[in-house]
């Protein structure tokens, strides 16, 4: 009987031992789970750190090309950015028309405006015949002339526009500058270089609301950036 209390002591020790060793390895077992997630996680956010730095390595590459391409062109043409505009204002100057389009070395570059009443008949934004011959000199500058790129403004009066095709103001720029910019693209100039904005009666030339301030803020701005 003493020998058989003495096994039964000894297998629940054993077993005992055993329990405890797997509760061990049951315990741990989260451990190693957790360790893979962080590694896991790690390793996700490195690699989108480095997809972070390729990025921006790619952008400042190809702001350190156009720097160049830029620098390059004016030095190919022998003349700085400020000759450049003096010429194309040189050039443009003969355009001028009883005071309908005027030439402007802006900040921004150099400026043309014309006035709508040249280009399109009152609320549409079909080119007047009329017009061809001066866009024509116009897009044989840009074209011919300057590299750069060109920015193609609409803008109206204040007097609001609804109609079946133009329920605004807004669309009615918008349209007005889009027919210049594709008059231009049929003339040769780059249609890449080119870009279309519709102002509505945002930025108005002169304020008021007199026929006369009305009429001057009616028109078409190209701007030949430098």
């Amino acid at each position: 009987m003493t020998i058989s209390s003495g096994n039964r002591r000894l297998k629940t020790d054993q077993t005992s031992y055993q329990d405890a060793d797997e509760a061990d390895e049951q315990s741990g077992r989260w451990l190693i789970s957790y360790a893979d997630l962080i590694t896991s996680l790690m390793v996700l956010f490195l690699a989108l750190y480095a997809l972070e730095l390729a990025k921006n390595r790619e952008l400042e590459i190809k702001a350190l090309e156009h720097r160049v391409e830029k620098t390059a062109t004016v030095a190919g043409t022998g003349s700085t950015p400020d000759t450049a505009k003096t010429q194309l204002l040189s050039l443009l100057a003969p355009l001028k028309r009883n005071s309908q389009i005027t030439i402007s070395n802006a900040t921004q570059g150099v400026e043309i405006a014309i006035n709508a009443k040249i280009l399109f008949n009152s609320g549409d934004a079909r080119l007047l015949p009329e017009s061809f011959d001066v866009l024509s000199q116009i897009a044989a500058v840009l074209r011919d002339r300057s590299k750069n790129n060109i920015l193609v403004e609409g803008h109206t009066d204040s007097v609001p526009i609804a109609t079946a095709k133009f329920e605004s103001n807004w669309e009615l720029s918008s349209a007005r500058a889009g027919a210049v910019v594709r008059f231009f693209a049929d003339k040769g100039i780059e249609a890449h270089r080119m870009a279309a904005i519709g102002r509505a009666d945002n930025f108005p030339l002169i304020i008021g609301d007199d026929a006369a301030a009305r009429a001057a803020n009616r028109r078409v701005t190209i701007l030949v950036e430098y």
